[in-house]
């Protein structure tokens, strides 16, 4: 099963305001990242957000690989995900999302599940750390707390590197634009930026 998460928990300092909850074509950039998702073939998505009716970190201060560690944990320890009695394991997959990219494309976000999947790895963009596709694996869990736990690490690219991830090359991704990442009321794209409710 393929999930979608949704990267919601940063604290926005520059924006000076709750980016996620900000419009964005009618919708909150959290409601668009989510559609994005589902418009890229993701069959549920998780918000990783620190606020009540989301995902919490279970690590804190872990950065965007804390909001993605929750989910692969959610996804691992939910018991519909255990092995059938037949004895095999269902399949399941991330797509991860910052929830302040709002020009991201489904186009491109399919392109990484399906280049991660014909190669059964970890899938991300040359000289970009996010969005990335990451296959779960019966280790993956224990790869990622040890990541950063033990070893006290957040680069999102140094975890992509440790697992071994693909990545496609910069140049077959033609539409600069879908890299717009918003974090300044300047970065906005009408350079309005639309409050939140």
């Amino acid at each position: 099963m393929l999930y979608g998460v949704v990267l919601a928990g940063g604290a926005s300092r520059r924006m000076g305001q709750d980016k996620a909850l900000m419009q964005f074509n009618g919708c909150t950039l959290i409601s668009h990242a989510s559609h994005l998702l589902e418009a890229a073939g993701c069959e549920s998505v998780i918000v990783s957000r620190n606020e009540e009716g989301y995902l919490r970190d279970k690590i804190e201060d872990a950065g965007p690989l804390g909001g993605v560690h929750a989910a692969v944990c959610e996804i691992v320890e939910n018991p519909s995900c255990k092995p059938s009695k037949k004895g095999k394991a269902k399949r399941h997959e991330l797509l991860v999302l910052p929830v302040d990219m709002p020009r991201m494309t489904p186009q491109l976000l399919s392109q990484l599940v399906s280049l991660g999947r014909q190669n059964k790895r970890a899938c991300f963009v040359e000289n970009r750390f996010l969005p990335f596709y990451l296959p779960i694996s019966s280790n993956t869990q224990k790869v990622l707390t040890d990541y950063l736990v033990n070893q006290g690490k957040r680069r999102v690219i140094g975890f992509l590197e440790h697992v071994n991830a693909l990545a496609l090359s910069s140049s077959s991704v033609e539409n600069e634009a879908q890299w717009l990442n918003v974090n300044t009321p300047n970065d906005w794209p009408t350079n309005k930026p639309h409050h939140s409710l």
